[in-house]
């Protein structure tokens, strides 16, 4: 085994995570991060809007991105203090039962295959949350995600991934939203101080494109940042970076 995790002499890893199925991801990001030689990961859920621009996911994932499950209904635990007010009662986590759970997600995985043709993607769970049924009681999703994907992007609590060590089924991420670039940069410097993984993920692109958002030009800086640095960091999609670590566990 090289001493280096990384190939070709990268000193860390980026993946460039967007959640949510935003018009803003194939009309603006998508071609952008193509026209930097990058590509990224964009978690779908089936919401109307979605359903509406098969097509235009289609093509995203014609430029080389991954198209990522992130739940057919974006269902969410509505523990406190969250609570979470936009989310119907029957899509709260704390009801759900396993085979609900993996019945809904084997459904959008059909959906994503028929756009995208592939057979193998991530998982992005919303809200973070990895677990299902009331609290107390609550059931771990880990072994039930590595069944049906090569991994899991876990909760946001503000972690880069250290993959020697890694929980596949529940990868850290960091979110992005609201961050300038000074600050987004700051993250990827950490990532390649400890020869780690940063899974940065984002929902809206500019301002209206969503509640949670990072503004426009601090994110097209940071897509130029990497772009111009990618000799020492390698950016891809969540589960190419995957692929890459369980391959060498396996080896």
């Amino acid at each position: 085994m090289n001493p280096s995790p990384w190939p070709r002499n990268h000193r860390c890893a980026v993946s460039l995570a967007y959640d949510d199925a935003l018009p803003v991801h194939y009309e603006q990001v998508a071609p952008l991060l193509t026209s930097k030689g990058l590509a990224g990961t964009f978690y779908l859920c089936a919401h109307a809007r979605m359903l509406a621009a098969t097509d235009a996911w289609r093509q995203v994932a014609a430029m080389g991105h991954e198209l990522g499950n992130h739940s057919l209904f974006h269902a969410c635990r509505r523990d406190p203090p969250e609570n979470f007010g936009w989310l119907a009662p029957h899509y709260d986590l704390c009801d759900y039962t396993v085979q609900r759970w993996n019945d809904e997600i084997r459904i959008l995985n059909c959906l994503l295959r028929q756009i995208d043709g592939r057979t193998e993607r991530t998982f992005g769970k919303p809200c973070g949350n990895l677990t299902i049924g009331p609290k107390g009681r609550e059931i771990r999703l880990d072994e039930h995600i590595l069944k049906m994907f090569v991994a899991g992007r876990g909760s946001g609590a503000g972690e880069i991934v250290n993959p020697a060590a890694a929980n596949f089924a529940a990868l850290g991420t960091i979110g992005g939203d609201g961050k300038s670039f000074e600050q987004l940069r700051a993250l990827v410097e950490q990532a390649e101080q400890q020869g780690g993984w940063l899974i940065l993920t984002c929902h809206g692109v500019g301002k209206g494109t969503h509640g949670l958002f990072v503004e426009t030009n601090q994110h097209a800086v940071l897509v130029d940042y990497l772009a111009a640095n990618r000799e020492r960091i390698w950016t891809a999609p969540v589960l190419e970076i995957a692929r890459h670590f369980l391959t060498r566990r396996v080896g």
